[in-house]
């Protein structure tokens, strides 16, 4: 498909399907129902402003996340979620084209469940159905999205949409633009802050914006960050395939597992993987999450703790919903919701006895 430059009618329909997207989990968020309000004049506006090159990034919410893990998130304002679409809608078919079948992150067809039944795979393949001797590596990046150096992604997207010939690009010079936007704009520079400056006392320097080295870092939050991280860290996942010759590897975000009969070839790949990092990509492994072992005992793997034929829910959960049947909510049908949602989670693992002793309280 040709490049061409879009004029302001031509990305109408584009930015339309983009905010049909956009507010799929945002209904009735304040930002969302001010766009809605006079959304053709909305609409228009976005595509006058991007076909001019005139667009500018609103301002994002900034705030403390204290659960499941303390973290930082930046979101962006709903008018900036619809572009984010509209750049995925262009760059993601390219991309997902170019990555491995084991990067489970954002994908179509993917997600944790998929994460999940992959390493269960990987655990009955490597070791012959459990009849030979089987390794379980897994591997952590230290402050993986505020550790992303934007020069480097920005080469990585480049490179990796000139090698897909810019397939399904209609506006080469528009998709440059955005994403020279959402790559270096720093959000906290106009960000509007929802959590109070002490919340930040006990987050880790690596885990915030506030404490990246200078032109780094990439907020957590945005679909377009989710993508980005997918894209950095691509090169690596064809270097355990393809180089280290390591077949049973999946990744989901920066999480990594590696299974293999030879725990030599794991150690080594520690080793590999720790310098490929640094070298390539200017990350570091976090050692305190990396862990070696053989799979009879078997590892956590996305909320789930996975053994030999049989596989069981996370602890965390497995707390919450404790918590849930102990102290109901007093909106009886939003307590039954909450019920019904923990009892199909649970359905996926081998937790009858759990589930009835939870229900039961016991």
């Amino acid at each position: 498909m040709k490049s061409k430059i879009l004029t302001a009618d031509d990305l109408v329909l584009p930015l339309l399907e983009a905010y049909y997207q956009a507010r799929r989990h945002k209904r009735n968020t304040v930002n969302q129902l001010q766009f809605e309000l006079s959304l053709e004049q909305s609409i228009y506006d976005l595509s006058r402003e991007l076909s001019s090159r005139t667009y500018d990034l609103r301002p994002s919410i900034c705030f403390i996340n204290e659960t499941p893990v303390k973290r930082e998130i930046i979101a962006a304002n709903f008018r900036d979620r619809v572009v984010h679409h509209l750049l995925c809608n262009w760059i993601c078919p390219i991309f997902d084209r170019q990555f491995i079948h084991d990067c489970y992150s954002c994908r179509v067809g993917r997600g944790t469940d998929f994460a999940v039944s992959r390493a269960k795979y990987f655990m009955v393949s490597e070791s012959r159905d459990f009849t030979r001797e089987c390794w379980s590596l897994r591997l952590d990046i230290s402050g993986f999205f505020m550790g992303i150096n934007r020069d480097i992604l920005y080469q990585l997207c480049v490179e990796g949409l000139s090698r897909g010939k810019w397939s399904g690009v209609p506006d080469k010079d528009l998709c440059i633009f955005l994403l020279k936007k959402f790559i270096y704009n720093n959000p906290l520079d106009n960000a509007i802050f929802r959590s109070p400056p002490s919340a930040w006392n006990d987050l880790p320097l690596n885990k915030s914006l506030r404490g990246t080295s200078v032109n780094c870092g990439l907020p957590i939050g945005n679909l377009t960050s989710q993508w980005f991280g997918n894209i950095y860290l691509n090169k690596l996942d064809q270097f355990v395939k393809h180089q280290l010759k390591i077949r049973c590897y999946g990744r989901y975000v920066d999480d990594m597992l590696l299974v293999h009969h030879d725990k030599s070839v794991l150690l080594e790949a520690i080793f590999k993987i720790r310098d490929y990092l640094k070298s390539r990509l200017h990350l570091n492994l976090n050692e305190k999450k990396t862990r070696l072992q053989p799979i009879q005992k078997g590892f956590p793997m996305l909320g789930a703790y996975i053994l030999p034929y049989r596989t069981y829910p996370g602890r965390r959960t497995v707390k919450n919903f404790v918590e849930c049947v102990k102290n109901p909510c007093r909106d009886e049908d939003k307590q039954k919701s909450r019920v019904q949602s923990y009892l199909g989670y649970m359905g996926h693992y081998n937790a009858y006895r759990l589930t009835q002793s939870i229900q039961q309280g016991t």
